[in-house]
């Protein structure tokens, strides 16, 4: 029999890894729609807590862009942690 923490435990792990297939394939879709990989590598920086501090979710990450865009275009594709405020990456982006 499981205890209460254990089917916690598990059900945290099933949502992280929703959202973390989620995330990854809006990435993919938005990648894919400015035909951004073709010849060139592209940088996603992601910002907040969950990608840093939740090391499952940035692995499920990882996974699933793997998985949707296979090994050769996913080399192309480079997704890391943003270390600055919100407002850095806005104007990063606009850049």
């Amino acid at each position: 029999m499981s205890t209460v923490r254990e089917v916690v435990a598990e059900v945290c792990d099933i949502v992280a890894k929703h959202g973390a297939h989620l995330a990854g394939a809006g990435i993919v879709g938005i990648i894919k729609k400015l035909d951004r990989l073709a010849n060139k590598k592209s940088v996603i920086t992601v910002e907040r807590g969950l990608y840093e501090h939740y090391r499952l979710f940035r692995n499920y990450q990882h996974s699933s862009v793997w998985e949707m865009l296979g090994n050769e275009l996913s080399d192309n594709l480079i997704i890391q942690h943003s270390h600055g405020e919100s407002g850095a990456g806005a104007l990063f982006l606009a850049a």
